[in-house]
């Protein structure tokens, strides 16, 4: 009888060890909804909001309110660019990476590739050595989801005048001008920077 107990003991021990150091115990807490607003689009939007006004720990706050929610691929990539602003590129691209492997719609195909090609744009080879081939594979991606992805032909335009191309960049501006459906001021300005100093390269 008591050899009994002990094994029952033991097993039990056993199962409960397991419960907590499975894949799942790893996971990040799950909750439910607590309002309207409490959903991972208005989180994954409040976040992004506070990211370009430089609030990183706030924006990451929202990104992992969006874990807790569901795995949703905007706050992968809400917080892989939070690590990217922080310097954190190998992170960054991680949270990014699965970001593309959870993207459901042909959008979050795109943001999340989009978001790639911002980390390599942010870090260049801090990010990888071989940071713009990175970019241009990602872009690529993005833009066989999307042909007409505004984001897409702006950060990839970004990350060649960072690179000094400034054919490439200054072409990738005037598509996102004909599009004209998002960055359209800022890849007007880009545009007239880059045509400016392609003018003022000195010739073969």
């Amino acid at each position: 009888m008591r050899a009994g107990y002990r094994m029952m003991v033991l097993l039990l021990t056993g199962v409960c060890l397991a419960a907590i150091f499975s894949p799942a115990g790893c996971a990040p807490k799950t909750r439910f909804s607590e309002g309207v607003l409490d959903t991972p689009e208005h989180h994954v939007q409040s976040g992004m909001k506070l990211l370009k006004l430089g609030k990183y720990d706030d924006a990451m706050r929202e990104f992992e309110l969006v874990k807790e929610l569901a795995p949703f691929s905007g706050a992968y990539v809400g917080s892989g660019l939070v690590l990217g602003n922080r310097g954190d590129f190998k992170l960054g691209i991680k949270d990014m990476k699965k970001a593309i492997g959870l993207a459901e719609t042909k959008g979050d195909k795109v943001d999340a590739n989009v978001g790639l090609i911002r980390l390599y744009l942010l870090g260049k080879e801090s990010a990888h050595k071989d940071w713009l081939k990175k970019a241009e594979a990602a872009y690529e991606t993005a833009i066989s989801f999307l042909p007409e992805s505004s984001s897409a032909h702006y950060y990839m335009g970004e990350a060649y005048k960072e690179a000094l191309n400034f054919e490439k960049a200054s072409r990738l501006f005037k598509k996102v001008l004909d599009i004209n459906d998002g960055y359209v001021v800022e890849a007007n300005n880009a545009w007239k920077l880059t045509r400016k100093m392609q003018r003022a390269a000195p010739g073969p």
